[in-house]
């Protein structure tokens, strides 16, 4: 993009935010960027003696249309369940929206300083948001707002980001029997877990404290949802590529997220042990995925700084393949031994020759 192009379009957007907030002074502030090509500002509107009256954030999606649409979509279904932002203004066609400001402590933040008890009382929140947003009707988002499945196409396509962009940039040649196995009983598993709305990013970078209300997470980049396992977003949340705990505290959380499904009557696994490995199962999935968006980020959108996440990434793909080889259903067994195998023997090598120096 241009530099004329950006000047341009930042004299589009607070033509757009004049017209929005009439004969109101403002002043706008860009946010640094996250994965996606939208662009996000706080605004602040003053009185004449610059004392503040209030402020929004403002989102710029010039070339993602579809995407905004699919963010108010979803704002408009969650909302009665979970605390995401209130829409304020937008032009669609333009591209622009102005959404409720949380402020500027992520749920990550929140975490640097804090006691043992303090963190498990973040993730009981986090918790317990999740149970709320998992107790939205499926059928409300199927017939209401057309939230997609998240079927075998979506779950093959986002794993072949692994093969697509993780194996070329570590140099090694790809096992396509092994890996199409793998692939077919990951996905058979997933399809035949509980469905629910699926936040699909549900991790510290995208769950904010609410500045006006401490004792509610205010949830954000939800609009690529879909209808998918009950296990994605817990996944996402207790094995974050940006948050590391040990496994016993994982395993803690796990069981306190079971019991808040069965407190709300919602369908879940029969034993802790069926959601430890339902959970497993999705986490493979998805973390294959997330390796190749790492590395895709990296090479295709210069976004080097992701690269340093996958050490923490590669660990849980790896101790959620070993647990799976040990104490996953039969079938899953067998396959996850031979790719376990060749992991050992091929990835992990490369792997670690690409990383050793600068990451792990």
């Amino acid at each position: 993009m241009t530099e004329s192009h950006i000047n341009s379009r930042q004299q589009q957007l607070e033509s757009w935010l004049q017209q929005v907030f009439a004969e109101q002074a403002f002043t706008l502030d860009s946010l640094p960027g996250d994965a996606s090509a939208r662009q996000y500002h706080r605004i602040q509107l003053s009185e004449a003696d610059n004392s503040e009256v209030a402020r929004y954030i403002v989102m710029d999606s010039a070339d993602e249309q579809d995407a905004m649409r699919q963010f108010i979509n979803v704002a408009k279904l969650m909302a009665p369940a979970i605390n995401v932002p209130t829409l304020v203004a937008q032009d669609i066609e333009k591209g622009f929206l102005v959404l409720q400001d949380f402020g500027a402590v992520e749920f990550a933040h929140l975490l640097v300083h804090a006691t043992p008890a303090q963190i498990d009382e973040h993730y009981q929140l986090a918790m317990q948001t999740l149970t709320a947003l998992q107790t939205v009707p499926v059928e409300t988002a199927q017939s209401q707002h057309q939230l997609p499945d998240y079927d075998v196409e979506l779950l093959n396509r986002e794993m072949d980001l692994f093969s697509d962009w993780f194996i070329p940039y570590i140099g090694v040649e790809l096992d396509n029997a092994l890996w199409s196995d793998l692939k077919a009983a990951l996905i058979k598993e997933i399809l035949q877990q509980p469905q629910v709305i699926v936040h699909r990013d549900y991790h510290s970078r995208n769950l904010m404290q609410d500045q006006a209300d401490h004792s509610r997470l205010g949830v954000i980049d939800f609009q690529d949802a879909v209808i998918g396992s009950y296990t994605y977003d817990l996944v996402s949340l207790v094995r974050d590529a940006y948050v590391e705990w040990p496994e016993s505290q994982v395993s803690a959380w796990v069981n306190a997220f079971w019991q808040l499904q069965k407190q709300a009557g919602l369908t879940t696994a029969d034993s802790i042990e069926q959601l430890e490995n339902d959970m497993n199962v999705m986490g493979v999935q998805r973390h294959l995925k997330v390796l190749g968006i790492f590395v895709r980020l990296s090479q295709r959108d210069g976004k080097d700084r992701y690269l340093a996440d996958i050490p923490k990434v590669m660990r849980d793909l790896m101790y959620e393949l070993e647990w799976l080889e040990v104490q996953g259903s039969h079938g899953m067994q067998q396959v996850v031994a031979s790719f376990n195998e060749y992991l050992r023997e091929t990835i992990l090598p490369a792997y670690q020759s690409k990383f050793v120096q600068q990451y792990i």
